[in-house]
């Protein structure tokens, strides 16, 4: 009998004990805000030095085509970061001639790549083979709220080619130098 007593007094003691520890249990709120402003980032990473360069060679045989081939073997990606506000459009980046002109006869083309590399959201889309002369193409459209990781390997590589547009304008006139200008924008 005495056992049972200790057992009844013991689950007693636990049920006062549990009533007790319960009772302690209190709860709180914190309120966490949040702000993200609108970004904008984008710039151009390549390997080598930044300058791409072509050469335009004579025909192999009498009545053959000038042949266009590329010197330099480099690689250049854009990488951008956009957060966009709720109500804001996608986004664009679009090429210009910014300083220099192409040689007379001759076409400068940028494609951008599908989009690769280590990033999230969504990201922009190719707008194929674009002619860039001295007013702004776009030449990646749709970008949302993205980011496309950094450095090479990451956002949308760019191909560039040179055409012969009027042959009867080329003319062997030496070195021609130019700059291309990127820019990032709201639509």
């Amino acid at each position: 009998m005495k056992t049972i007593t200790t057992i009844i007094v013991a689950l007693l003691l636990g049920l006062v004990l549990c009533r007790n520890a319960s009772a302690q249990f209190n709860e709180k709120t914190v309120h966490i805000g949040f702000s993200l402003p609108e970004v904008a980032l984008m710039d151009v990473e390549y390997i080598g030095n930044g300058t791409l360069e072509f050469e335009l060679l004579p025909a192999a045989e009498s009545g053959g085509s000038p042949v266009i081939r590329q010197l330099t073997s480099q690689e250049f990606w854009i990488n951008y970061s956009s957060a966009l506000g709720k109500f804001s459009p996608d986004r664009s980046i679009v090429a210009q001639i910014a300083g220099g002109t192409v040689p007379e006869g001759l076409e400068l083309y940028i494609q951008a790549a599908d989009y690769s590399g280590n990033g999230e959201g969504k990201k922009g889309t190719s707008a194929g083979k674009v002619l860039v002369g001295s007013d702004p193409r776009p030449i990646i459209t749709g970008i949302g709220s993205a980011y496309t990781g950094n450095g090479i390997g990451n956002g949308h590589q760019l191909n560039f080619e040179i055409d012969i547009s009027q042959m009867e304008k080329v003319s062997a006139s030496g070195s021609h130098d130019f700059t291309i200008l990127y820019t990032l924008t709201d639509n």
